[in-house]
């Protein structure tokens, strides 16, 4: 049966409250094949347009629409992608569309809705693809009358519950239900190998907890297995190696034991990304002669092994990016990994082996655009061999090296102590350099030297660099000069460069006043410096400022109000200064702040809310405000609305340190007791796991 595309764009989308459906559908258009739909299938069209806010409808998104079937005009593909936002109930008008075989309504916001089991009644359909929704609760039973689908996507939402039942969708060839908060073990006669068409199954992001079932290798025709960030433990089954049709693997980021199982008759495999869990023993060496291998991806375990040995082959590796740093290796490794001559990007870092790495090694690899030695010890000899770097080389981290002067290797030029040589920022195609934690001096070459550069990331901090701050690049984005010597003024013609977001000068010896452009960036630290001046009141409506740190400089006057206007406004620190103001009450209007730290300046007044009633700030982590002059009780009525943290109140009445889920805050009257401490912060609060692949 054949289909014709009727192409609604959303503002006919939008329209479709005032004008007659009827009229709406019957396009006039050369093309026989458009018809109109039927009334009842418009109207129903209509209604569930009208049951949710369009308002942000893209008005020129290509890919919405509805398509009608060209002999009976029923509607049957469906498509409105980041459109809509409302509940979508179980009386919807949209589950009286019953002839829908394709209906994608990806990227919408149903706000907490469950999934209506209404969704079972729609039993022609194909194709159902429900992403990044908001969808919560567990998936219903209907689900498993849908026997037609070929494709179900119900990923990034925050559905709940153990594997869902569809034991009886046999015919489905792509499931993804990553990013969601399913839970519970995988048994062996789990509904999921029953599907026996799986091709594509995606299970990342989620909280299963078991073995790897060997049925796994019942599913033979999967050309992509994604189970990463899970709490998978224990050994990966041998079955895997019945999956000869695999192309993708990802079991990055659980608990895996063991030695990785040999699968190299999966010659079709391109990706094998196994990092972050707790395999040992020694790397298969038939991993590197695999025929379609591209991407082999170790990092962070438990891999003990001595040499790596790369048997001879009539071909040369396919291997284009290999990551094998954070490991315990005890032999040599390096010297077989420069025979990869196909390789692009090569991370070795803190590989924990005795064997100083040879730099020279590398020159062989000239397609190489990205090479991490971070954390290792570099051969001696090797900092002075006539050898050169591969030209297309875009990113070098040698962070934690120890290197005291530019190695030779870099380029073929008379020996260079302290400074990084001129010649650096002629490659044509390098985007990051970052020297950290070294004890690098300057640059080499005119004042200059950086303006023509190609580099967007400049990672410098903790060196010896002295003087004023260089002229970046116009390409520059993230400008790191944390911990050196530099002295003079904050450059005003960093309010020159549009594309610099994140702007690190901490831990310098700079004075002078702030720029006025901080509005400019999304994340500033200017901590320990001396700085005159009071912090500019120029922060333009929707600045895109996150973090502003200003904490340890000589800053007077008064908080400037337009903070108000950066509603992105996370972490704002500005102790041990020497502002004279009351307490900033109004700064409750961000909505995001969750730091917010003015200890040690001449803050006085008032510390009580000017309404009696809650102090504001529902998402603050951390609050600290002592050594100032603020007068006033805190009684805990002010802090009921600080979802973020728990408060509770000692005998003597005071509010005492309270722990809330992910969050540390110490609140004394009149002396604040926590201290700024990013570290804590970043233990406690945590990385989120929920990740994309």
């Amino acid at each position: 049966m054949f289909e014709s595309r009727l192409r609604l764009n959303f503002l006919s989308l939008i329209l479709l409250g005032c004008v007659s459906p009827s009229s709406f559908f019957n396009l006039n258009t050369d093309d026989n094949s458009y018809v109109a739909c039927p009334p009842h299938q418009t109207q129903a069209l209509t209604e569930f347009m009208n049951e949710f806010d369009s308002s942000h409808c893209n008005l020129s998104d290509p890919f919405n629409g509805v398509w009608c079937d060209n002999s009976t005009g029923a509607i049957t593909m469906l498509q409105l992608s980041a459109c809509l936002s409302g509940t979508l109930k179980p009386n919807s008008s949209l589950f009286r569309l019953h002839h829908l075989r394709h209906l994608n309504l990806n990227q919408n916001n149903f706000i907490s809705s469950s999934l209506p089991s209404e969704f079972g009644n729609l039993n022609r359909l194909e194709v159902l693809t429900l992403s990044n929704n908001r969808f919560v609760g567990q998936v219903p039973s209907s689900f498993n009358n849908l026997s037609l689908l070929s494709i179900l996507n119900l990923s990034q939402n925050e559905l709940t519950g153990s594997f869902p039942p569809i034991r009886n969708l046999v015919k489905l060839s792509v499931l993804d239900l990553s990013n969601n908060h399913f839970s519970g073990t995988l048994n062996s006669n789990s509904s999921l190998f029953k599907l026996h068409h799986l091709r594509h199954l995606d299970l990342g992001s989620n909280n299963f907890s078991s073995s790897i079932p060997y049925e796994f290798g019942n599913l033979n025709k999967l050309e992509v297995l994604s189970l990463l960030f899970n709490d998978f433990f224990g050994k990966v089954p041998p079955t895997i190696s019945n999956l000869t049709s695999l192309k993708e693997l990802y079991l990055h980021h659980n608990q895996l034991t063991g030695s990785f199982p040999l699968v190299q008759n999966l010659t079709m495999l391109s990706v094998i990304d196994i990092n972050h869990n707790l395999f040992s023993g020694t790397i298969p060496s038939s991993l590197f002669t695999m025929p379609s291998l591209s991407r082999l991806d170790m990092r962070v375990n438990n891999l003990t092994a001595g040499s790596i040995e790369v048997y001879n082959s009539p071909t040369p590796s396919r291997l284009e990016y290999l990551y094998l740093g954070h490991n315990n290796f005890e032999g040599k490794v390096i010297g077989p990994i420069s025979t990869f001559i196909n390789l692009k990007v090569l991370e070795l870092s803190y590989l924990n082996t005795s064997y100083p790495v040879d730099l020279s090694l590398f020159s062989s690899l000239k397609s190489l655009l990205r090479l991490d030695l971070s954390g290792n010890i570099i051969y001696p000899a090797s900092l002075d061999t006539n050898s050169k770097i591969p030209t297309n080389l875009e990113m070098l981290l040698l962070q934690g090296c120890g290197i005291n002067e530019f190695p030779n290797i870099l380029k073929n030029l008379e020996r260079i102590k302290g400074k990084i040589p001129e010649w650096l920022w002629n490659l044509p195609r390098l985007t990051s350099v970052i020297v950290t934690n070294n004890s690098i001096t300057g640059f080499g070459g005119p004042v200059d030297v950086l303006v023509n550069s190609s580099v967007k990331i400049l990672a410098m901090g903790k060196n010896c660099f002295e003087g004023a701050i260089p002229i970046l690049p116009v390409s520059i984005n993230i400008f790191d000069a944390t911990g050196n010597r530099f002295t003079g003024s904050i450059p005003l013609s960093l309010c020159n460069y549009r594309s610099l977001t994140q702007l690190m000068l901490g831990y310098n010896n700079l004075s002078g006043p702030i720029p006025q452009c901080l509005s400019n960036f999304t994340f500033v630290n200017l901590r320990e410096n001396s700085l005159e001046g009071s912090i500019p009141d120029a922060f333009y409506t929707g600045a895109s400022l996150q973090t502003l740190d200003v904490g340890h400089n000589r800053l007077t006057g008064k908080l400037p109000r337009s903070l108000q206007n950066c509603s992105s406004l996370e972490f704002l620190v500005a102790d041990h200064n020497r502002i004279k103001d009351k307490f900033p009450f109004w700064l409750k209007a961000l909505p995001n702040l969750q730091v917010l730290i003015l200890s040690s300046n001449k803050l006085y007044g008032s510390i009580s809310p000017p309404n009696q009633g809650p102090l504001g700030f529902p998402e603050l982590r951390i609050f600290e405000i002592s050594d100032n002059k603020f007068t006033g009780s805190l009684p805990p009525m002010y802090f009921v609305n600080w979802k973020a943290a728990s408060l509770m109140m000692n005998e003597d009445g005071a509010v005492v340190v309270g722990y809330g889920p992910g969050v540390l805050l110490g609140l004394v009257i009149a002396h604040l007791t926590a201290t700024y401490k990013p570290e804590w912060l970043i233990k406690i609060i945590g990385p989120n796991k929920r990740r994309n692949r």
